[in-house]
């Protein structure tokens, strides 16, 4: 990863420079741990990030991360074939990137919509067949 830029990244938001050693160490292993996929440890990490850039008063950013970790939730769910809990996180996580155009920090936001587009048709149709490869869904921060 870029450690000066990024990117993708939306302009507005916060840089990657305004964040601490901790806040970008925890976003990265996030990153490597959903890679890998470990969805709920990426999630662990994630939310000690979430939690810091909530005392900043960075709203935007503060829903990116939360966006994220929903998106870790689904694919955790549909692991676990939880209807509900693919089709909640779905619905939560569109709301909460909703002020992300492409990314943040270098992840490509828009591209992780799209990728999670099959696991919710799969777990919204009346027999879902949950066949799908959750550890094909990747972050990749760019080098």
């Amino acid at each position: 990863m870029n450690q000066d830029k990024p990117m993708p990244h939306d302009p507005q938001l916060m840089a990657w420079e305004e964040l601490d050693e901790t806040q970008k160490n925890l976003f990265i292993e996030g990153c490597s741990l959903f890679d890998e996929g470990g969805f709920w440890h990426a999630h662990e990490s994630w939310e000690d990030l979430w939690k810091s850039l909530k005392s900043l008063d960075k709203q935007v950013e503060t829903d990116a991360i939360q966006g994220i970790i929903q998106c870790a939730a689904l694919l955790y769910n549909y692991e676990k074939k939880k209807i509900r809990g693919v089709v909640n996180m779905a619905s939560k996580l569109l709301t909460k990137l909703s002020g992300i155009e492409h990314g943040i920090w270098g992840v490509d936001v828009a591209d992780l919509r799209v990728s999670l587009i099959p696991f919710i048709r799969d777990a919204a149709n009346d027999e879902p067949k949950w066949n799908l490869e959750t550890t094909s869904v990747r972050i990749e921060l760019e080098n």
